[in-house]
């Protein structure tokens, strides 16, 4: 058997452990190559979450998950649909913003909006845009589901909005604001034009066309802390909610007499009066009712209504029969 050279084999040894070391550097800038991607792309996820929860801020849910599931395109595109409209504004606003500190006007309209987008929300509606203190929501777009929902979720959430607003009342007094905030509502259901609109470099995703102003007219109309519905959202909830008929009226942009009414509330919702006042045999008893104009729910004030006008008609009626007695008693023997 042949015998290998030791000083040969020294520089294999010496090529093997160079290779070695070479192949070690090269693992180990490998794996600082590796890492270094993994954190630049944690990183950018962490920028990109950002990105979207700052983009949830300014968009509706449902475009904010049109948008980043590739189902809406950010084109200059748009469509006809029939979409529920809703517009609010607090009344005579700007004039009590003259007597309002800044920094506590801020807190009042942000915790107001705040709880109209997340009412919005709740109910389905495409929260279109804020015009300081009015708010504006659609429903129909980008999600459709059917006429009578829509017109139904839109008059619920106005209907939530002003409870919540009573509320908010009571909380806005203890910060020192003695003004009280009301609101009015308009709400009209027809054919508009949604989708994008604007440049190939900034748009807005809104609806235009003639229902939406009258939505708008209803609303200037409407009266404080009431809700005006147009005739064509009044035969689609007219079922579940009750309304009284205000009037046809002639708004301005409008060419032709628009048939208006005042929302009253669920019909579904039956105000038990019994605790409030009790029929007795010669009469009526009614328990001391408390009312406060500022954190007073619908349910209530129609209960202390119905009790009170039900305490006239009793009243009423034994004035006619004591009346009646009276003049009686008062004709001559000979006609008696």
């Amino acid at each position: 058997m042949q015998e290998q050279n030791p000083e040969k084999l020294a520089a294999e040894n010496k090529k093997l452990k160079q290779e070695l070391e070479d192949q070690r550097i090269l693992n180990e800038n490998t794996i600082e190559h590796s890492t270094a991607l993994e954190d630049e792309l944690v990183e950018k996820n962490v920028k990109l979450n950002a990105l979207q929860n700052k983009m949830k801020k300014y968009l509706s849910p449902q475009l904010y998950n049109q948008l980043l599931g590739g189902k809406e395109e950010t084109a200059l595109v748009h469509t006809r649909k029939k979409l529920t409209v809703f517009f609010s504004d607090i009344v005579t606003f700007s004039e009590i913003t003259d007597s309002i500190e800044s920094e506590l006007l801020s807190d009042v309209l942000n915790q107001y909006l705040n709880k109209m987008a997340e009412i919005a929300t709740k109910w389905g509606g495409t929260i279109d845009k804020f015009i300081g203190d009015a708010v504006m929501v659609f429903f129909g777009d980008p999600e459709f589901i059917d006429d009578v929902t829509h017109a139904k979720n839109c008059v619920h959430m106005a209907l939530e909005m002003l409870d919540e607003l009573r509320k908010l009342r009571v909380h806005w007094q203890e910060m020192g604001l003695f003004h009280i905030l009301q609101i009015r509502v308009g709400i009209n259901t027809g054919y508009c034009t949604v989708g994008n609109f604007g440049s190939n470099d900034r748009m807005d995703y809104t609806i235009v066309g003639g229902q939406v102003n009258i939505a708008s007219r209803l609303e200037s109309l409407a009266e404080a802390d009431s809700i005006y519905l147009s005739h064509a959202t009044y035969t689609l909830i007219q079922d579940e909610f009750d309304c009284s008929y205000v009037g046809n009226i002639t708004v301005k942009g409008v060419h032709h007499p628009i048939e208006i009414y005042k929302l009253i509330g669920l019909r579904k919702q039956e105000v038990n009066i019994a605790p409030l006042i009790q029929k007795t045999k010669s009469g009526f008893s009614i328990k001391e009712i408390q009312f406060d104009s500022a954190s007073c729910s619908i349910n209530k004030r129609e209960a202390v209504k119905k009790s009170l006008y039900k305490a006239l008609e009793i009243i009423d009626q034994a004035e006619k029969i004591a009346k009646q007695k009276q003049a009686e008693q008062s004709k001559p023997i000979e006609e008696q």
